[in-house]
């Protein structure tokens, strides 16, 4: 067993995993703005804590690759120009094409209970324990998954989309057990996306690291009384315990909670449209996965009389991470990683056999952001070989559009409001590279529109007639939905990366934008 040589955090700040590869030559020849590394939250905090006032902190390494301004990302390469003349197919115009078909995409939604008690839960930046009230943030903060369903509601009932997908973490802090899954499932999916809009589309689902225990104890039947497995039997047991509690559950409203298994895929067919959506499981991600979920630490802490400082990067053989039982951490990361393995040679099947118009994958973690260089490059051949036009992820909690030098667009969307936004820089890997990040740390979600050529992702958020309440739900005034940063991703995405909207915007819209910021922020606090 190691002896812990874990420093104490002050702060939440958690690193992205990033690859180590020199910039290539298709990235264009303007120099870069190179920018400092910027915290994500992607917590690993736990009720448990929140309930007896421990700190919740945690870090993973970083590894070093280019900062990009987003502005300049592909200005001067001629080799991927965005336009539409680079395609050698002739494609129509997209700002005409009518949709055959739209989805919404939702990630990190699943916010704790509580809220109407005066427990912030996963919501908010806290201090002494409590919502900070300093920053104004916290009038946005505290309902903003009811927010963000409001918002849903009002696009749903103007787009009338035919599926959701969501990109995991759908229960925080620690997933749920069989005792409690029916009430979390009612109290915090099916009372807060209630809408009549929203109440017959399938919701297409897959787990991430907190709905599969986060960083407590694995085994028990409910939040608050999960406990420490007995042996290796019981805790693989476990683990599939927890996934198939969510999956197993059967919505009253027309069965639209959807999670099949680690692995599958959901074909839906308009017109001359066929899109498929491959739902996987990426658990097995470096940053938060695998490793957090199985050393539980913030279960053994308090067992052990551990301060809770050692869950900040526990690893294998530390007395914080399993117990110091490698033999039994070994297990655990072999089953989850099983899953990944499963998703991955299946998807490259199908995906290669599929006739479909567009090919999505609707998963937690993102290859390039959450990942070591060898499981990104896995994924990377994936969406290469495989023929994905874009790929949909949440766990960091902000909005970027990365785009790869192969055509796959790559979509963090994790500002769902089960817990705190936070935004992270572009980001450039030889690869992949950033072509939008949101500004602030506003909350949202995306749209997705079908057309026989195109594929139209776009940002939306909270307009300007907004006005947020903060602890009290009444005094909330609901505004309408301000649209986003909008690409236009053709099917032949392979020859052309596609061309920006012409209603795009780039800019600061919706909240939180700055925790301060009264100027900018004036009509959403």
């Amino acid at each position: 067993m190691r002896t812990l040589a874990i420093s104490a955090k002050k702060q939440e700040a958690i690193g992205l995993l990033e690859s180590q590869q020199s910039t290539a030559p298709w990235v264009g020849s303007k120099p870069f703005v190179k920018l400092g590394f910027v915290g994500v939250s992607a917590c690993v905090a736990l009720s448990y804590l929140s309930t007896h006032g421990a700190s919740r902190h945690s870090s993973v390494g970083t590894l070093p690759l280019s900062r990009v301004d987003p502005s300049t990302a592909f200005e001067d390469d001629e080799s991927v120009a965005m336009s539409l003349r680079v395609g050698k197919t002739r494609l129509e115009n997209p700002e005409k094409a009518v949709p055959q078909m739209t989805f919404l995409a939702l990630g990190d939604w699943g916010g704790t209970l509580g809220k109407d008690k005066g427990d912030p839960g996963s919501c908010c930046q806290k201090y002494n324990g409590g919502v900070d009230t300093r920053h104004t943030r916290y009038k946005v903060d505290y309902y903003a998954q009811v927010h963000v369903a409001a918002l849903m509601a009002q696009s749903a009932a103007e787009l009338h989309p035919s599926r959701i997908l969501g990109h995991g973490d759908n229960f925080y802090w620690n997933g749920v057990g069989t005792d409690d899954v029916k009430y979390r499932l009612e109290e915090t999916f099916e009372k807060v996306y209630n809408a009549t809009s929203l109440q017959a589309i399938p919701w297409l689902n897959v787990a991430g690291n907190h709905d599969i225990g986060g960083a407590t104890f694995i085994c028990g039947e409910s939040d608050g009384n999960f406990r420490e497995c007995e042996d290796e039997d019981e805790l693989l047991r476990y683990l599939d315990i927890r996934f198939e509690a969510q999956a197993n559950y059967t919505s009253p409203h027309h069965n639209r909670w959807q999670l099949r298994g680690h692995y599958y895929v959901e074909r839906v067919v308009k017109g001359d449209v066929s899109v498929e959506v491959y739902n996987i499981d990426t658990n097995h991600a470096e940053n938060h996965g695998a490793k957090d979920v199985c050393c539980q630490c913030y279960g053994y802490a308090p067992k052990l009389g551990l301060d809770t400082w050692v869950c900040g990067d526990p690893q294998p053989g530390d007395v914080g991470c399993m117990g110091g039982n490698v033999s039994l951490f070994n297990a655990c990361v072999a089953k989850i990683e099983s899953w990944a393995e499963e998703s991955l040679t299946r998807a490259m099947d199908d995906m290669k056999a599929s006739t479909a118009t567009f090919k999505i994958v609707n998963t937690h973690y993102s290859p390039h952001y959450h990942m070591d260089p060898a499981k990104m490059e896995k994924w990377y051949k994936l969406c290469r070989e495989g023929g994905v036009a874009a790929w949909l992820n949440g766990h960091t909690h902000g909005f970027n559009h990365d785009i790869a030098k192969w055509g796959t667009h790559f979509i963090q969307n994790g500002g769902g409001g089960g817990i705190a936004t936070s935004n992270i820089p572009a980001m450039d890997n030889g690869q992949v590279k950033t072509k939008w990040v949101v500004e602030g740390n506003p909350y949202g979600f995306m749209e997705l529109s079908f057309s026989k050529d195109w594929l139209k992702v776009q940002f939306a958020t909270f307009d300007n007639q907004w006005t947020f309440g903060g602890l009290d739900w009444n005094a909330t005034r609901v505004g309408g939905v301000q649209r986003g940063h909008c690409w236009f991703i053709p099917r032949t995405f392979r020859e052309s990366l596609g061309v920006e909207c012409k209603s795009s915007v780039n800019g600061a819209i919706g909240a939180p934008i700055d925790d301060d910021d009264d100027d900018v922020n004036a009509t959403n606090v």
